[in-house]
């Protein structure tokens, strides 16, 4: 359970987030709010990147979180399966692939990241995230960049692979995200 009590933030004296309250316990939820709103913000302070200017994050102090930033984060110069393997040490090749496979041209395996278009590496980004060992998944616009298809496959990829843990995402955009309890920040 992540829970947020009248928690504020700001940047240079513009107001990100204003009291903001939200409760996370079992289940999928996705914060929701046009861009600027300050979902990252929130995803940041729940991580503890971010410290509040007020209000209190409460968090189990040893909740194991993996992450897809709205940046990739990837190592580009590697390739797509080293991508996998290297932040997943419990993962195995045969698994990587399997996942890669899912969501990814069989081609793309043995790849550069940094050869991959900008849809492919949004999902190299969520493979990633979603077989590292953990409590919580939080997503940060994964759907970013992809077409109707390739969204449809990420979010089934993404509820197969859940496994019970406690899922995040950020978007502005619900489609095929309904399902997920919706949690407002304005």
């Amino acid at each position: 359970m992540i829970e947020l009590k009248n928690v504020s933030k700001s940047f240079d004296g513009k107001a990100v987030l204003s009291g903001f309250s939200a409760r996370f316990e079992e289940g999928m939820y996705l914060l929701k709010g046009p861009s600027g709103i300050g979902k990252t913000t929130c995803i940041r302070l729940v991580l503890g990147l971010l410290e509040p200017d007020e209000g209190e994050i409460l968090r189990p102090s040893d909740m194991r979180f993996s992450v897809c930033f709205q940046e990739n984060r990837l190592f580009e110069k590697e390739t797509v399966l080293t991508n996998i393997l290297a932040v997943n040490e419990g993962v195995t090749v045969t698994d990587a692939t399997s996942a890669i496979l899912e969501l990814l041209p069989s081609d793309s395996l043995n790849k550069k990241a940094g050869e991959l278009s900008g849809g492919m590496k949004r999902r190299l980004a969520v493979i990633r995230a979603m077989l590292h060992e953990s409590d919580c998944v939080i997503l940060d616009e994964p759907l970013t960049g992809l077409d109707d298809e390739a969204r449809a496959k990420t979010i089934s990829f993404i509820k197969e692979r859940l496994n019970s843990r406690l899922l995040i995402v950020t978007s502005h955009d619900e489609r095929g995200l309904e399902d997920l309890e919706a949690v407002n920040i304005d």
